[in-house]
């Protein structure tokens, strides 16, 4: 029989999907019970903010754990917002609710110090909304006193976005300005038809061997190959050689740059477009004045709004701008070129994939992001490198994956002189002198 927990969970997963669709969240921790001081304070806290609470406006719940009262605000006028312990159900007007949200009363205290913004916590579980996810992002707004700005699209803008070509002046004036650009044929004929094979191989193979990884909503139609240099010399290549690679990387990252993921993603009819993120919305709390990475997206089929454009919010990559709803993508516009561009876009700019809803088309592209070397990668290289592989990288290729040390980063037991490659060591200094003592 399942446990009142467990359908509580249920509950929370099927009607708040919309704030969970890559099932980040550990829904179960919202039905726990709390401590009475967390709660109390939490309460105090959120009391502490009602005066700037109109900016949410809306009606909406806050559960703070299972063993104590919910909370009702009503921030709907423009003046201080109200707050009332729901004693019984029966009695508020839950109707009218825009939305219930969910959060461990312990992170409220977290949000007033500003130490992570309301986007990461929502895509990452630490907030939950059932109803609008809107309401969520700007409660949050209000407990950290993040002021965000909107990205609002600017119809009169429309003809003056990017546009492939090459000239690469344009396309670094344009990265600048808008904070992403195109750069037409970055990938020869030969390129392209080898990359299109190898990763549509690739894909295949992986999802017969039940290893493909897929997302994109609830059927899941997108699929994603990650650690790309493991899977064919093609990819590795690319990294080697191309072009628009050594043309961007040093002006904006320095020579020094690592990889932090090198992935494909292949859109497909039926896909849900992707939540609305930054490339460096790990960094907590965020740090908006300075571009941590720069990604380079290479189109391998003309790409369109039909088929699941990447969605990009123009100029949105300066100053406090932020979504108030991740989810809503009526702002964007989507990335647009034939295949072989590259769209080079930096860590900053909000964007999301864009829906396919184009019947049987896929639409593959190669993402190659990369960061400044003190931001620890998303992907572990040191352990998802095929065996045997590190022999033949080139060092260019290996300074990518972080074998190469910078300054006092990336050094193996105290080696750390700039610029020089690391490998693993085979006999590291152990315990010497005399035996160890068991910690108990």
């Amino acid at each position: 029989m399942a446990t009142q927990t467990q359908v509580t969970t249920s509950r929370l997963k099927a009607l708040g999907a919309a704030a969970d669709i890559n099932q980040n969240a550990n829904l179960a921790k919202f039905t726990e019970p709390s401590a009475d001081d967390e709660y109390d304070n939490a309460v105090q806290l959120i009391e502490s903010k009602l005066d700037k609470m109109a900016a949410v406006d809306a009606l909406f719940t806050v559960n703070l754990g299972s063993n104590h009262p919910g909370l009702l605000v009503d921030a709907r006028n423009s003046g201080r917002a109200t707050m009332s312990q729901i004693t019984d159900r029966q009695q508020c007007d839950l109707e009218s609710c825009s939305a219930d949200l969910y959060v461990r009363p312990h992170m409220i205290q977290r949000f007033v110090d500003g130490v992570m913004d309301a986007r990461y916590a929502l895509n990452w579980g630490h907030i939950f909304a059932i109803g609008a996810t809107r309401v969520a992002i700007k409660f949050v707004d209000v407990l950290t006193s993040f002021e965000a700005i909107h990205p609002k699209l600017d119809p009169s803008i429309i003809d003056k976005l990017p546009r492939p070509t090459e000239d690469v002046g344009q396309v670094k004036a344009d990265l600048s300005k808008w904070g992403y650009g195109f750069v037409k044929n970055a990938l020869s004929p030969e390129e392209l038809q080898k990359l299109q094979k190898r990763l549509k191989d690739q894909a295949r193979g992986e999802a017969e061997a039940g290893v493909g990884f897929f997302d994109g909503g609830e059927t899941m139609p997108n699929q994603r190959l990650w650690c790309l240099h493991n899977k064919g010399q093609e990819f590795i290549d690319l990294l080697d050689h191309n072009k628009v690679l050594k043309q961007f990387l040093p002006p904006h990252l320095g020579d020094d740059a690592i990889l932090f993921s090198y992935t494909a993603n292949i859109a497909r009819p039926g896909n849900s477009p992707m939540y609305l993120h930054t490339d460096q919305l790990t960094i907590q709390p965020p740090i908006r004045n300075i571009n941590f990475g720069l990604n380079f997206m290479f189109f391998l089929t003309d790409i369109t709004a039909e088929n699941g454009g990447t969605l990009v919010m123009p100029g949105s990559h300066t100053g406090n701008f932020a979504p108030d709803d991740p989810y809503d993508v009526s702002d964007c516009v989507a990335a647009e070129g034939p295949a072989g561009t590259c769209m080079v876009f930096e860590s900053r700019l909000w964007h999301a994939t864009g829906p396919n809803r184009t019947p049987g088309s896929e639409r593959p592209v190669i993402i190659v992001f990369f960061m400044r070397p003190f931001i620890r990668p998303q992907e572990n290289f040191f352990f998802s490198l095929r065996p045997g592989l590190e022999e033949n990288l080139s060092d260019r290729v290996k300074g990518f994956l972080g074998y190469r040390s910078t300054g006092s980063i990336g050094g193996v037991e105290g080696k750390t002189k700039d610029g020089t490659f690391v490998k693993k060591l085979e006999n590291p200094v152990g315990i010497l002198g005399g035996e160890s003592v068991p910690l108990n």
